[in-house]
């Protein structure tokens, strides 16, 4: 059995660095196109060739649902990349929008709120406030000066005074003591 090769017109030739090559790998003829008819020679029915073109049309069908749905997933996505845009869009008038309404709010009727505003806290500064401070001050000062005119108040501070003065005393004895040692008055209290 001889190799063949095609040559495009639709005859084969034999290849003549192919002879010898006759057998495949299963072990059958491998290029055998001297077969003949494929309906007549080769054993092919024409249930199996129906069959073989009722498979081809059933997976068509379903291709073409595939091809559908795959292009209805790309239409949602495109349509959502779509509806991004416009939102980013949108949020960028927003915010030019607001960057430009606020200066503008600011020196209009902002500016003149925010006057009214002051004027106002002045005015209950200077009124109400300013009477109750000065009300408080006047309470605050009147308890200072008779905590300071008590009995109490008066002895505390004679008592700090006397402390004082040991102090005083105690810090002089000391010096003299370290320069001419202990003398008959420091024992003396």
């Amino acid at each position: 059995m001889a190799s063949y090769y095609g040559t495009g017109s639709g005859q084969l030739q034999v290849d003549p660095s192919l002879a010898g090559i006759t057998k495949s790998f299963g072990g059958g003829e491998a290029f055998d196109f001297n077969s003949g008819n494929l309906l007549g020679s080769s054993g092919m029915d024409p249930w199996s060739l129906g069959l073989g073109l009722g498979g081809s049309l059933i997976s068509g069908i379903f291709g073409l649902g595939q091809a559908r749905t795959s292009a209805s997933i790309a239409q949602a996505q495109l349509a959502a990349q779509n509806q991004a845009i416009l939102e980013g869009r949108e949020q960028t008038k927003a915010a030019l929008g607001s960057s430009m309404w606020s200066p503008i709010f600011q020196t209009g009727t902002g500016g003149d709120i925010a006057f009214g505003r002051e004027k106002e806290a002045k005015k209950w500064m200077q009124g109400p406030f300013a009477e109750r401070q000065l009300a408080l001050g006047s309470e605050a000062k009147e308890r200072d000066m008779r905590a300071r005119i008590s009995p109490e108040s008066k002895e505390a501070a004679r008592f700090e005074n006397r402390l004082a003065i040991q102090r005083e005393l105690a810090a002089r004895r000391a010096q003299t003591d370290a320069m001419f040692g202990p003398t008959a008055s420091s024992y003396r209290a």
